[in-house]
């Protein structure tokens, strides 16, 4: 009986002692550990002699007690010691920090970021007493690299934080990591290469102007994202930190109110729109309902819907303000699409059902995490997944209102995957990390993500995306001598509100290189302004890259 209570008290102190070291609180850490007091005491009292006399008895207990108390102290400093003490010396206690930690951080020879033309979009100045500024040369770029600071100051953001150790130096190239302990010298981080195109980010941040929104540019064949435009943002360079020792004190106070000041305004400064803004999609989300029903065979494009303004489905009446003839009742699958007819396209998301919808929205990227090199709010189709079994929900989902929220990121997906032929490419912004001699550490390349529909779909689809920019709603972005398949999408908000004003295409149409996604929040009609935009930014990289 004696030795299963021993092995018992063993067992709970273990398990009390694992709980608490991986719960990542100090105070279930602290709790267990005052706990397994209790059965490491009885594992020590029941070893005492039965026989034993009372004074020896008691001279163990007494004993027993301060070996349990050293016990748990040891393992209390080892924890503190060994296991937490990056997190203790990093960590700024009541606004105090770490000042030789701090020093070591900012001495450290921080890798720079190039766009894929070698500009610099992040750099670095080293001062005559050895401590390293960030630099950050153009404000349309900046926030595409975020912000650099020690994590006892404001820390870091966007590339900056997702690529830290490569930029810092602690991955990589372990022998300049051994060179500079060997030798003492600062460390020298690895330089990353973007995909990014700076010429043409900064173009979008101009046309864009005082405006809310984003742009998103990718090469469809590659999944190389050459834009990242959100607006309104910040400059990174307003949130670099002087190193200088005789201002330290209030570079920290400077650097921490400017932070609270951008991220407490009610524009959302620090939210990159492209990847994180959630938006009803409006008509652009058409795309993929037309995809889903060509895919599965319940419609094609020249199939006949009836259409004389007005949709009812269960009392609930969907309105098409769109209809160019409105003496014509009678619509193709292609013409509903190039004219954006809500009411054709409700009869389609009831034909492909609840079921079609979902499996194919989720296979465009809809409630699911895109792999990047930056985070991606997931996009949604519906609150919760019985909501689309309502017809009415579902009939309003397929033309792109309901429920549905997405990414600007996550429309230009759909729009490669069209482009390429079915297949959506996996996105990525860093094309390359170079080792401070020059060395390549790593190289992406393309990544196919899911063949989402056929080719023969992708096709057809194609071609009513062409049909639109040549002879429908999207003429707005008709570019002289090029082909442009696009797709244009005004998303209603409610009472009050201006609608968002989407545009999405591809170029040329025959042979894609480029897909562009232009959002602008509340801007009104996507085709009188979001195309424009689009056109605009398609003809510069045309240009840029016919050279």
């Amino acid at each position: 009986m004696k030795f299963f209570l021993r092995l018992l008290s063993l067992v709970c102190i273990a398990g009390l002692l694992i709980y608490g070291a991986t719960s990542g609180s100090d105070v279930i850490w602290m709790s267990c550990l005052y706990l397994s007091m209790l059965p490491l005491c009885y594992l020590i009292f029941s070893m005492i002699p039965v026989d034993a006399p009372d004074w020896k008895k008691n001279t163990w207990r007494i004993v027993g007690v301060l070996m349990a108390s050293f016990i748990m102290l040891s393992l209390q400093l080892l924890r503190q010691q060994f296991i937490i003490a990056d997190t203790y010396a990093t960590t700024p206690v009541g606004g105090l920090y770490n000042p030789r930690l701090l020093n070591a951080e900012l001495r450290v020879v921080r890798g720079r970021i190039y766009d894929r033309n070698g500009i610099e979009i992040a750099g670095r100045v080293i001062t005559k007493q050895g401590y390293v500024r960030r630099t950050y040369s153009d404000p349309s770029t900046s926030y595409i690299a975020g912000y650099f600071t020690p994590d006892a100051v404001i820390g870091k953001s966007a590339l900056e934080k997702a690529y830290d150790d490569y930029l810092s130096g602690r991955a990589g190239d372990p022998i300049e990591r051994l060179r500079s302990k060997v030798f003492h010298t600062p460390m020298v981080g690895n330089d990353l290469v973007l995909t990014l195109d700076a010429r043409l980010q900064n173009l979008g941040q101009r046309l864009l102007g005082s405006r809310r929104g984003a742009i998103v540019m990718m090469n469809p064949k590659t999944g190389e994202v050459l834009t990242l435009v959100s607006n309104p943002t910040y400059n990174a360079q307003d949130l670099t930190m002087n190193p200088d020792p005789s201002v330290r004190n209030q570079e920290i106070n400077r650097l921490r109110e400017e932070l609270s000041k951008i991220s407490s305004g009610a524009d959302a400064r620090l939210i990159n729109r492209a990847l994180q803004g959630l938006y009803s999609p409006g008509s652009t989300f058409k795309t993929v309902t037309a995809a889903a029903a060509i895919d599965l065979g319940v419609a094609e494009p020249d199939d006949i819907y009836e259409d004389d303004g007005e949709f009812v489905v269960e009392g609930h009446i969907v309105r098409d303000p769109n209809r160019p003839d409105e003496s014509k009742t009678k619509w193709t699958l292609l013409e509903a699409y190039k004219w954006s007819l809500n009411a054709v396209f409700a009869q389609v998301g009831l034909q492909v059902e609840a079921a079609g919808l979902r499996e194919y929205a989720r296979r465009f990227g809809f409630e699911k995490r895109i792999p990047f090199d930056l985070p991606i709010s997931v996009s949604q189709l519906a609150k919760y997944p019985a909501d689309l079994s309502n017809r009415v929900l579902l009939a309003d989902t397929a033309f792109g209102q309901g429920e549905i929220l997405a990414t600007p990121m996550e429309i230009n997906l759909i729009t490669s995957t069209i482009a390429n032929e079915g297949v959506m490419p996996a996105p990525y912004l860093v094309k390359k990390i170079v080792s401070p001699g020059g060395r390549v550490i790593e190289e992406r390349e393309y990544t196919p993500l899911e063949q989402v529909v056929t080719r023969e779909t992708a096709q057809k689809v194609k071609e009513m995306m062409v049909a639109t920019v040549d002879s429908g709603s999207g003429q707005n972005a008709k570019i002289p001598g090029v082909k442009v398949a696009g797709k244009t999408g005004t998303a209603q908000l409610g009472e009050g509100q201006a609608p968002h004003a989407w545009f999405t295409a591809f170029a040329p149409a025959d042979n894609p290189q480029f897909a562009v996604t232009v959002l602008v929040e509340n801007g009104g009609e996507g085709y009188k302004v979001a195309a424009p935009i689009a056109k605009a930014m398609l003809q510069a990289a045309l240009q840029e890259y016919s050279k």
